[in-house]
């Protein structure tokens, strides 16, 4: 069965919730029983019984017979309050004592009013004249042990597999002893409405959830998977019949009753419930007896027969014990058969016991295993206790005894009541539990909790980064856990899966599997084991040729299970027979799938964490590379700039990656004059850096014979350029020539941002020039010359700058850089670029910066000539 999957967070506060609301009914009740049964001397007798919807006395005991009640009569009051309901009745006997007196106001037959006041009497319980020893021993049991006990297990249960269906239905199974041996009892106002509720509940669902139960575990019913609506014609009106039954009860307590319609409808509705009820115990009975013989594993059909005899066991005992017997006059209430409620208790918690077991195990033992391993079990683990008893005693009688008859004892008795300390000691903490878990072992060892096992597997393989030692731990667990002498893993290698672990296979290295072989092919499509019974093969096996045969036959493989990773088959693990013969059945494969899907995945962590490892080798040495090409460029731009009379100058490059595009350049170019040099190479990182250099170096050649003609420069550029770069690459360039002699400016730009020339409110742009560099082969450029004047400032920048942008993708734009350059006027060219970087670097506010940063700055003085 699949269960349903709910969010654990809620199934877990939904447990909680139960867990308040049964141990607060079983503690109330509890208590409740215990007052009563030693405080039995305060506690009254109903003086009259009578019916809740209709109000008429029904039976009248003594006292209300002397104080003028008869049969017939119907209750109009209590106490001077009208009646209101059962709750009403209940409080008067739940809070007086022997002796108080209540009136009762009565409408007698003839239609006549009149009322009665009844003095009330002690009650007679049955067990009046029995010791009180056994009588308090008897409230323990029924009261207190068997329902607690039924409830912790299930709990226990439900906190073992709470994703499990069947745990859920076996814990309302578990809580109806609890409302079956407590009722309500002395509660008054809110929480009798709350107890009752309770009570009548659990009540309610015992049948349903047994037919559920009956349905789905431990498979479903292969009658409901024919007939899925038969169940909905009982829990239906099930269903429909609670939806009226609770209002009803509440109007019987809390207001005085329904009317005549309604009890006539309720006592239909009460005989249907019945009837239901009762269907829902037959049908459970004949769903159980048909998968004792149905059922489509022999683990499923071995939980049934389990579950039908610790069912029939338990239960028949409380049937025998507290109904039966009583009937003939044998009750356990009589000190001489006292002893039968205890026999009948422990018989009794056969049922739950057995409950537990079938849900939690994941293969459970026959009826016959289980009771002959039980049987001897027990012996084992008294022959263990007599043994140790008989040691202990040996060693006091030789150590002890002559040290007690002795009046002043000896060093040599000191000893000796240390060594017998010693030797309790170990025997208590360490002997024991060592023969302990052999025991375990020795006698259970078909039964394994797959839980734990999963939990404790995963723990491990999550601490394991190398492969071999992971195997190792995979291989050892799921051989000791399901008792199997032979398994392999074997691990991708190329177009095989080679063995790289065993336990009793040999072959080593040698022995592989293809990966186009006939079993790993079903594997892969199938995302599921791939079952080997020689004697009935599947088609896959049919169609395997005789390598991969042979290849089965040493590994005597009789289950393949697939450790997928999370895109491919990463290994197969083969597992041969169990040492009991066995077949895998269906829990086994869950578990082993699960495990397999781990061992998957923890392998191909394994195998990430040495890639990242070799990558990280890697980028480091491609960091160091980085960081040395870096330091290259860095010695590429300017390493000081020149002193330029009348006039300062300020550059700057800030990549976005450690090495990039963007270049300036100040330049010598005699007679005085100063080369401004700045560009803009397609792309990023260390190919648009060769670029750059390529760029530089052209442009460095070029300017050695002292050129005038800069559009003829230009030229020259854009043919170095485009023959040494790819055809895709090419550079934006401006180059300008400055005279500080004449304050002539002469330039040409080549596709470039045109650099702004600053002239108090005026902005002058450079634009005059022609295509980019590098893309053409030839290329025509016009130069443009200009006189500066004093306070001019020139900006020559990257789009870089102009195109910085915020986290939500809003550009700086070149109006407001000029606005920041403005912001330092008066100042020097260094000045003016710092606040140019400054009020970018405030606009963008931290966002990533997408292209290389590059500004040169020229700053004329005022006031020269």
């Amino acid at each position: 069965m699949k269960p349903k999957r709910f969010s654990p967070n809620l199934l877990r506060a939904l447990l909680g919730l139960y867990i308040v609301a049964s141990v607060s009914y079983w503690v109330a009740g509890a208590v409740d029983a215990w007052q009563m049964t030693v405080h039995w001397d305060q506690r009254v007798r109903a003086p009259l019984v009578y019916d809740d919807d209709s109000h008429v006395i029904s039976t009248v005991e003594k006292e209300a017979a002397t104080a003028g009640v008869t049969k017939g009569d119907r209750i109009e009051g209590l106490n001077g309050t009208p009646y209101s309901g059962e709750a009403q009745w209940d409080a008067v006997l739940a809070e007086d004592h022997p002796g108080d007196t209540v009136d009762v106001e009565l409408q007698l037959p003839n239609g006549s009013l009149r009322s009665a006041t009844i003095t009330l009497t002690r009650i007679t319980p049955y067990w009046l004249g029995t010791s009180s020893v056994l009588r308090y021993w008897e409230q323990f049991l029924i009261i207190g042990f068997l329902p607690l006990a039924c409830l912790a297990i299930g709990y226990w249960v439900v906190l073992v597999k709470p994703m499990e269906r069947n745990a859920w239905l076996l814990l309302i199974l578990l809580t109806f002893p609890s409302v079956l041996f407590v009722n309500p009892g002395l509660a008054t106002g809110t929480p009798l409405l709350l107890r009752t509720f309770w009570y009548q509940l659990m009540q309610y669902l015992g049948s349903p959830t047994l037919l559920l139960f009956g349905i789905y575990f431990p498979e479903r019913s292969r009658i409901d998977t024919r007939l899925p609506w038969l169940k909905w014609l009982i829990l239906g009106p099930l269903a429909l019949a609670g939806i009226f039954l609770f209002p009803y009860l509440y109007s019987g307590y809390f207001l005085a009753g329904a009317g005549p319609h309604l009890a006539r409808a309720a006592n239909v509705i009460g005989s249907t419930i019945n009837f239901l009820n009762l269907l829902c115990v037959i049908l459970y009975l004949v769903l159980t007896l048909d998968k004792l013989r149905s059922a489509s594993t022999e683990d499923a059909r071995r939980r049934l027969r389990v579950l039908t005899t610790g069912m029939s066991l338990g239960m028949g005992a409380l049937l025998i014990v507290f109904v039966l017997l009583p009937h003939f006059g044998i009750s356990g209430h009589d000190r001489k058969y006292y002893w039968l409620q205890w026999l009948g208790a422990v018989l009794f918690m056969f049922a739950p016991l057995t409950l537990a077991y079938v849900v939690l195990v994941q293969r459970a033992m026959d009826v016959r295993v289980l009771l002959r391993m039980g049987t001897r079990y027990a012996l084992a683990r008294a022959t263990l206790w007599v043994l140790q008893a008989a040691l202990l005693a040996a060693v006091g009688v030789l150590l002890l005894l002559p040290a007690l008859h002795k009046r002043q004892p000896q060093p040599f008795d000191i000893f000796g009541v240390i060594v017998f300390g010693a030797l309790l000691l170990a025997l208590r903490l360490g002997v024991q539990k060592r023969l302990q878990h052999w025991l375990d072992r020795k006698f259970f060892r078909e039964a394994f909790d797959a839980e734990q096992m999963l939990n404790d597997l995963s723990d491990e393989v999550r601490r394991f980064t190398e492969t071999q030692p992971l195997l190792e731990t995979v291989a050892r667990r799921i051989a000791d856990t399901l008792h199997i002498d032979q398994i392999a893993l074997l691990l991708r290698r190329g177009e095989y899966f080679q063995l790289q672990q065993s336990i009793g296979v040999s072959g080593g290295g040698t022995l592989t599997l293809p990966a186009q072989s006939s079993a790993v092919r079903f594997m892969v499509n199938s995302n599921e084991p791939a079952r080997l019974y020689r004697n009935d093969p599947d088609a896959w096996y049919l169609m395997a040729g005789t390598a991969e045969r042979r290849a089965l036959d040493m590994l005597n493989a009789e289950l393949l299970l697939p450790l997928p990773g999370r895109n491919r088959l990463m290994g197969v693990m083969a597992l041969g027979p169990r040492r009991s013969e066995a077949a895998y059945s269906g829990s086994d494969l869950k578990i082993l799938q699960a495990v397999a899907s781990q061992t998957g995945l923890a392998l191909e962590i394994s195998e990430l964490a040495h890639s990242l490892a070799s990558e990280a080798a890697q980028r480091e040495r491609f960091n160091r590379e980085m960081e040395i090409a870096r330091e290259v460029q860095e010695r590429l731009f300017p390493q000081y700039m020149p002193e330029i009379p009348g006039a300062t100058l300020a550059g700057e490059c800030r990549p976005a990656l450690g090495v990039g595009g963007d270049y300036y350049d100040v330049i010598d170019l005699g007679d005085g004059r100063v080369g401004l040099a700045v560009g803009d190479v397609s792309g990023k990182g260390i190919s648009a850096a060769l670029l750059m250099a390529s760029l530089r170096a052209s442009l460095r050649g070029i300017t050695l014979d002292n050129p005038r003609d800069f559009a003829n420069l230009m030229h020259k550029v854009n043919r170095l350029v485009y023959e040494a770069s790819a055809s895709n690459r090419y550079a934006t360039f401006f180059f300008a020539s400055y005279d500080p002699k004449t304050r002539r400016l002469e330039c040409v730009n080549a596709g470039h941002n045109p650099p702004v020339l600053l002239r108090g409110a005026q902005a002058i742009r450079l634009e005059t020039g022609g295509p980019v560099v590098g893309l053409l082969p030839t290329a025509p450029y016009t130069e443009q010359s200009l006189t500066l004047e004093p306070g001019d400032l020139l900006l020559l920048y990257t789009d870089g700058i102009s195109e910085a942008m915020t986290h939500d993708q809003e550009e700086w734009e070149e109006e407001r850089m000029i606005a920041a350059a403005r912001s330092a006027t008066g100042k020097s060219a260094c000045d003016v670029m710092r606040a140019i970087f400054h009020a970018v670097d405030a606009f963008t506010a931290g966002a990533p910066q997408h292209d290389d940063m590059t500004m040169l700055v020229l700053k004329l003085e005022e006031g020269g000539s």
